[in-house]
């Protein structure tokens, strides 16, 4: 068991995931909660995240290092947004931040989640607070041009925020896709069409960027 966890462990830190699961799936997790971690971390890595919720689940019940509980509960949380399961998210979120478990990434996730749950105000309040604490936070930056842009208001401010969190992060596919989404609101289609379709070129699979496309390819008289 020992060497399919050190196994494991070393190739996941190498970057290969699916090949660290072959060996970290033949570990009883309930025996060995350090699988069940980095089993959590590899299914999301490979964004399988109903598998990663689950193994992140059993950390929770019996992981006793502070700062893997930590990780695992900001991640279940992450996890929790992209799934779109928002009320969730914000209880899971709402909880660390009464357990004092508050930090930029904490406090952005929330301000995300909020504003998806039609409570914009209180959520670009929270990004606020994000970027008060790391004015650099690429996540905080990207979520809160997002959010402006989607409002409809602001969207000089909102390009703003967006190309820093692009020049953090270059080439990161939600950053292009938002980019390319805030020109959109601006009227700047053909600016819009070049970031979009190197969202999409980046992740042909994620359903948001594609939509994102069509929207800005129709307006361009591209389609019908």
């Amino acid at each position: 068991m020992t060497e399919a966890l050190n196994e494991g462990l070393r190739l996941y830190h190498q970057g290969f995931y699916e090949q660290a699961l072959y060996f970290l799936e033949d570990i009883d997790p309930l025996e060995v909660p350090e699988a069940a971690y980095y089993q959590a971390l590899s299914y999301s890595k490979l964004g399988r995240s109903l598998e990663a919720l689950d193994s992140l689940n059993l950390v929770l019940v019996q992981e006793s290092n502070f700062l893997k509980l930590v990780q695992a509960k900001m991640i279940r949380a992450f996890l929790l947004t992209t799934e779109r399961r928002y009320f969730e998210a914000e209880q899971a979120l709402r909880t660390m931040m009464d357990e004092g478990i508050e930090s930029v990434q904490v406090y952005s996730n929330y301000g995300y989640v909020l504003w998806a749950l039609d409570r914009g105000k209180e959520g670009i309040s929270w990004l606020n607070k994000a970027l008060a604490k790391d004015p650099e936070n690429a996540n905080a930056l990207n979520s809160m041009g997002y959010m402006l842009a989607e409002e409809g208001v602001l969207l000089d401010k909102a390009l703003a925020f967006c190309r820093k969190a692009l020049l953090l992060r270059k080439d990161n596919p939600p950053y292009l896709d938002s980019v390319g989404w805030v020109y959109h609101k601006m009227g700047l289609d053909k600016q819009a069409l070049t970031y979009l379709q190197k969202a999409v070129d980046a992740e042909p699979d994620n359903v948001d960027f594609r939509i994102h496309l069509v929207d800005v390819e129709r307006a361009l008289g591209k389609i019908r």
